[in-house]
């Protein structure tokens, strides 16, 4: 079984996410969206997203996660690289994808979704210190264990 760690996971994908959405804005910028308008949009979105991760009102509504279950002894962690790449699927991906798609028609829609995917680099950042190390989720059954 091949876990993953969710603070190396966490830490893994903040740089991915933010490299991404500063390449996304300048190839905004490069697509003909104007400065101001660009840098409103990119700033707008890694506010946004943000502020929308740690004030979901849904949470509310989610049901209560089961306790951690004691780590297996055959248990090995996959690499960083690999962590950090399956933390990209679906919303960084995602995002990319619908962003290059805008590029063209929409540059400054571009810079917005780039400020998302930063925004989710700087989310990631920000819950850090409340992620406990000693967590490790399966990718597969997602079942979260504890070292």
């Amino acid at each position: 079984m091949t876990l993953h760690s969710l603070r190396n996971r966490t830490l893994g994908v903040i740089p991915i996410r933010l490299a991404l959405g500063v390449l996304l804005l300048f190839a905004a910028r490069l697509a003909g969206a104007p400065r101001s308008s660009a840098l409103l949009a990119f700033v707008s979105g890694v506010i946004a997203i943000t502020f929308l991760l740690f004030n979901d009102p849904r949470a509310r509504f989610a049901p209560a996660r089961a306790e951690p279950v004691d780590l297996p002894p055959d248990a090995r962690v996959a690499p960083l690289w690999r962590q950090a790449l399956a933390a990209t699927i679906p919303s960084t991906v995602g995002l990319a994808v619908l962003a290059l798609i805008t590029l063209v028609p929409q540059p400054t829609l571009t810079a917005l979704l780039a400020g998302v995917c930063a925004g989710l680099g700087v989310a990631a950042a920000l819950s850090l210190p409340r992620i406990d190390p000693a967590l490790y989720v399966d990718p597969q059954s997602d079942i979260v264990y504890r070292r």
